[in-house]
């Protein structure tokens, strides 16, 4: 599902500096190369991606200095 999103997580990359400085802890919304606006709850941006896009891949993330990694394990491993 990442490479489904690759242009998007590049264009958060490419502006995330700027959006630490102005929108530190916001959620933003990115469809292709552009952020679309940014949001005060994950779920207003979800929603907003919705109304705007429909149900096609777009990316909502976090706004933070340093990502934090996370480790999921499924039950469906070994399977």
């Amino acid at each position: 599902m990442v490479a489904v999103l690759e242009k998007e997580l590049e264009t958060y990359e490419c502006k995330r500096a700027e959006l630490v400085g102005k929108a530190k802890d916001k959620f933003a919304l990115v469809k292709d190369t552009e952020i679309v606006d940014i949001f005060d709850s994950e779920l207003d941006a979800i929603r907003a991606g919705y109304e705007r896009f429909g149900n096609v891949p777009f990316l909502v993330k976090q706004i933070v200095e340093i990502e934090t990694p996370e480790s999921f394990t499924s039950n469906l491993m070994g399977i």
